[in-house]
């Protein structure tokens, strides 16, 4: 399978690359040379003209890009003005004479952190087709990372310890269970991991972890780049079976995880479990609410009643056998249908 990896390009980025181009994660797509304030450049005073004459001597409209040395503004008697630096032309001052000017900075690259190939080449964004699968989630924190995919416990509820994290796990993308603590996360950062994949994480850990990394980039302690991401939810959620399963199936294989986004690529892998909103009687399901989140079962009927929930709440409901043995009453709103594991 495949799914297409869209690169937004800033204003004014260069594209390096084209259409029918395979690249690879640090390749560079684009680059661009942004604008560091603005600088007046006096215009009539050099031409020896008034400020309104010399606006008429102009050769270079607001907006555009000027290499070093390009002339901005020339008048018949040979007399020109010229741009000391690379810059963007924002604008003339007809009160002064004066033009305004932002230089630009030294060359940007503009990476698009995944393996493929480039399918279109349009003025705001680059895509790409990924050869592999797409992993979203509802949370993550941290830059754009890659490397090699490895689960590091063994059961999709379970916490990945601090324990967990060793020499091994440099480089890796790290595969946990319900959630990490701010310890872990910590030790991970240190450790050289690159990512690491939860189905939750408590908000207090996530926040005491970030504020840390903060504190230790103000002095220069944080080195590399690092991301989370969370599948499931906010809190000690466990994992889907089935989605844990499939992690399993491809553990090894090399993948491509933006934290900030929620977006996880699996290179060379089968498509994951399927969800689907509406379970019906007999479908596989997973909660995503306490305190069966992350739990999975089957959907055994929908009650044909509303249901008063413990919390107060009334609404439609649904009698769940869960894998561990016990049913329980959940809200309807707080069911998923997964499909089955269909592998490679």
């Amino acid at each position: 399978m495949s799914v297409v990896h869209r690169v937004r390009l800033p204003a004014g980025a260069s594209p390096m690359v084209e259409v029918g181009n395979h690249v690879e994660p640090a390749d560079v797509l684009a680059t661009r040379r942004a604008p560091r304030g603005g600088v007046s450049l006096p215009v009539a005073l050099p031409l020896r003209r008034s400020a309104a004459e010399a606006a008429r001597c102009l050769v270079a409209r607001p907006g555009e890009h000027l290499d070093a040395g390009a002339i901005l503004a020339e008048d018949d008697r040979w007399r020109q003005v010229r741009v000391p630096e690379a810059c963007i032309l924002l604008g003339y001052d007809l009160d002064d004479g004066s033009a305004m000017i932002a230089p630009l900075s030294g060359s940007e690259p503009v990476l698009g952190h995944v393996r493929g190939e480039v399918v279109s080449l349009e003025p705001d964004a680059i895509e790409l087709r990924v050869t592999g699968a797409l992993v979203t989630g509802v949370g993550g924190s941290g830059d754009a990372v890659h490397g090699e995919l490895r689960v590091a416990v063994h059961e999709p509820g379970a916490e990945l310890p601090a324990s967990a994290i060793d020499v091994g796990a440099t480089g890796r993308i790290i595969v946990g269970g319900s959630r990490a603590s701010a310890e872990t996360l910590t030790r991970a950062r240190a450790m050289g991991v690159a990512g690491i994949v939860l189905g939750g994480v408590l908000d207090k850990e996530l926040r005491d972890f970030e504020a840390t990394q903060l504190r230790r980039r103000e002095i220069g302690g944080v080195r590399g780049d690092f991301a989370v991401i969370l599948l499931e939810g906010f809190g000690k959620v466990g994992f889907d079976p089935g989605l844990f399963a499939w992690f399993r199936v491809h553990e090894g294989r090399m993948a491509s995880l933006f934290g900030e986004a929620a977006r996880l690529y699996v290179y060379d892998a089968g498509p994951p479990p399927l969800r689907r909103v509406l379970p019906l009687p007999g479908d596989r399901v997973i909660a995503h609410r306490r305190p069966h989140a992350g739990q999975g079962g089957e959907l055994v009927r929908v009650l044909d009643r509303l249901h008063a929930f413990a919390s107060g709440v009334v609404g439609r409901a649904a009698l769940v056998r869960f894998e561990d043995g016990h049913t329980a009453i959940v809200p309807l709103a707080n069911l998923e249908a997964t499909e089955p594991l269909t592998g490679d």
